[in-house]
């Protein structure tokens, strides 16, 4: 009886829980238990957040302005666009906009001729792709000219880099190439002749500021003492003058100081720039050269006129020789272009083009 008794007085050596036995701990009753292991559960997901998720945010938290400065419009040629992972049939999309937007060749990173790039990188063999980048080549020739009569030496040093990769043989990038130094070195004169200019204008300003009145003031003071002098000189016998009075008045008195020289004043400096290109000449396949599967390349040498008329447009070299020489002229023809201006003023000048006909594989 003693027994039994203190066994029913004993506490419950386990508690059922969920149809499962749990032990139960010294001093710890059942929700106890539960709050502490959902608290712990807690615990493992905020830690699990911080050190996971969190860090990835703050990774891109940190990274998203480096990103944006390198898609900026100043970004390196070299730097891989955010395009760079789309798909081929992707960059063909984004490319037929980028030409249907005009950007042939600009931004950097999101142009008609660095997606057609890219998709040759993919895919070597893509003809679909390089009959674009012929296409594209006498745009972005003239785009590379532009870019140079404006003096942006960067900018067509870019676009020329991408047409190398395009055509690395192609004999216009050498006339451009040349044309860039060219303008490189008239630009430097330029300079140089300005800075020589401002720096003559600032000394002749600077003398006249130093010389002043004060000498003008000291000759005109000793004219008057000088010819003050001469009356004092007493007259000759017989109250008559002396014959020499004169020439002495006119010795004594100083010759009219010369007024400091003033500077010439610079002619007003107005925009000076080459022949900018409007439209640029789009030449049609000559049928027989088709038929012949025929390729070549025309130079034709024009005046582009104070009024952007083209004149005088003549062929100087061709291969094969005259195959490709009327539709090359009549595309310089067709052609627009804004005249060459010399400080403000429009002037006729003599251009001379290369244009490629080439087809297909």
């Amino acid at each position: 009886m003693r027994k039994s008794i203190g066994e029913g007085a004993s506490a419950p050596r386990s508690v059922a829980v969920a149809g499962k036995a749990w032990p139960r701990m010294r001093g710890l009753a059942l929700p106890q238990i539960i709050v502490i292991v959902l608290g712990l559960a807690l615990l493992a997901v905020a830690a699990w957040w911080f050190f996971g998720g969190g860090g990835t945010a703050t990774t891109t938290t940190t990274t998203a302005p480096t990103q944006a400065a390198a898609t900026g419009d100043n970004a390196a040629p070299n730097a891989e666009p955010a395009s760079a992972d789309l798909s081929v049939d992707q960059l063909y999309k984004e490319a037929r906009a980028a030409m249907s937007e005009n950007r042939m060749v600009t931004p950097a990173g999101k142009n008609a001729l660095e997606y057609y790039l890219r998709i040759i990188a993919k895919q070597p063999d893509d003809t679909g792709a390089k009959d674009a980048l012929r296409e594209l080549f006498p745009f972005a020739t003239a785009g590379v000219e532009d870019q140079i009569n404006q003096n942006n030496f960067d900018e067509a040093n870019r676009i020329m880099a991408l047409l190398a990769k395009a055509d690395p043989s192609n004999y216009t990038l050498t006339i451009l190439r040349s044309k860039l130094d060219l303008k490189k070195k008239q630009n430097d004169r330029d300079v140089a002749q300005k800075a020589a200019q401002d720096a003559a204008a600032a000394a002749a300003a600077t003398r006249t500021a130093q010389g002043g009145t004060a000498p003008a003031a000291t000759e005109a003071g000793a004219a008057p003492a000088a010819t003050a002098a001469t009356p004092a000189a007493a007259p000759a016998e017989g109250g008559a003058a002396p014959t020499t009075r004169p020439t002495e008045v006119a010795k004594a008195t100083p010759p009219p100081s010369a007024a400091p020289a003033t500077p010439t004043p610079a002619a007003p400096a107005g925009e000076s720039r080459e022949v900018r290109v409007v439209t640029p000449p789009r030449p049609a396949y000559p049928p027989a050269a088709v038929r012949n599967r025929q390729d070549g390349w025309v130079e034709v040498e024009f005046t582009v006129g104070a009024d952007g008329s083209i004149q005088n447009a003549h062929v100087t070299a061709s291969e094969p020789a005259r195959v490709f020489d009327r539709e090359a002229v009549r595309a310089v023809q067709q052609a627009k272009f804004d005249p060459k201006l010399e400080n403000g003023q429009a002037v006729s000048s003599t251009l001379r083009r290369r244009i490629e006909f080439k087809l297909g594989n």
